[in-house]
């Protein structure tokens, strides 16, 4: 018995706040005790409550789960791939064109290419007569430095990335690898479509109506401008390319010829009218 008395006191000297606390409740001063936990008590919880490390008395029995950090993580890894993806598209896909047109140098790439730079301006073409704003959260966006003044119907990057990559499956790509070809432009185009939509530079349905756009114009220009190669039987675009811009001996053009292409790509798919006249813009502000 006195040797249980003995380890509630123990006790309640480890639990009370304070000697002079404890002191007092083995004195017998229970009204002491009651005043020093009343005034103590609450300034205790009120310095716990402040400490952010400190959670709540319940989760210190629950394990830890990464599972929402992760979540998290993984969500900022994707934004900002997504938006690597979206900004470098337009010079990555005219670059890779490129080296494709200089490395083949044959007519039928050549004529591939005439029609992606047909393709382009007629997006523009369209922006102009469908006259459809770009959404209105792209003012707030301070994300987007260059910020079109041009409308958004059709995306001028839709229907690019739908024509090229349906052409150069179609005319470039083997028959064997045009399933993993497809698949790879297909999420590669899908990733760079998502940043136009996330960052406002689109909509949704600007995006798509650039997509029906652009696949369908490829199709037109695989059958009638570049013809059944592989049954002999050229299209009207791919024979004037052949008996105007390629050797007969080799079958290809010149590679001093390939200033040409780098030129009309920079004035075409480098937005070089956009570029022109925000600097007009700008240059008129400050002259006034």
């Amino acid at each position: 018995m006195a040797a249980a008395i003995r380890l509630l006191i123990t006790l309640a000297a480890l639990i009370l706040p304070s000697a002079d606390a404890f002191a007092t409740a083995v004195g017998g001063g229970a009204t002491r005790l009651g005043t020093t936990i009343h005034d103590k008590l609450p300034r205790a919880v009120n310095r716990v409550r402040k400490e952010k490390s400190v959670r709540p008395l319940h989760q210190l029995f629950e394990q830890p789960s990464p599972q929402g950090d992760l979540m998290v993580s993984e969500s900022n890894i994707f934004d900002k791939f997504t938006t690597g993806v979206g900004k470098t598209a337009s010079t990555l896909v005219s670059a890779s064109f490129f080296f494709i047109l200089a490395y083949q140098r044959d007519a039928v790439i050549l004529t591939l290419w005439i029609g992606s730079i047909i393709n382009a301006v007629l997006s523009k073409v369209l922006k102009k007569l469908l006259n459809h704003e770009r959404p209105t959260a792209l003012q707030d966006n301070d994300k987007v430095k260059l910020k079109p003044s041009d409308g958004g119907m059709p995306s001028s990057h839709a229907m690019s990335l739908g024509f090229i990559g349906t052409v150069i499956l179609g005319g470039v790509v083997p028959v064997e690898y045009r399933l993993a070809g497809g698949l790879a432009m297909t999420t590669y185009s899908t990733i760079a479509l998502r940043y136009r939509v996330r960052d406002h530079l689109h909509t949704l349905e600007q995006v798509a109506v650039g997509l029906v756009f652009g696949v369908g114009n490829a199709l037109l220009w695989l059958n009638f401008g570049l013809g059944n190669v592989g049954g002999n039987t050229a299209g009207p675009v791919l024979s004037w390319v052949q008996d105007n811009w390629v050797s007969a001996e080799t079958g290809l053009f010149p590679y001093s010829a390939l200033a040409i292409p780098i030129v009309v790509g920079i004035l075409v798919v480098g937005s070089f009218e956009r570029r022109i006249a925000l600097w007009l813009k700008e240059r008129g502000g400050k002259d006034e």
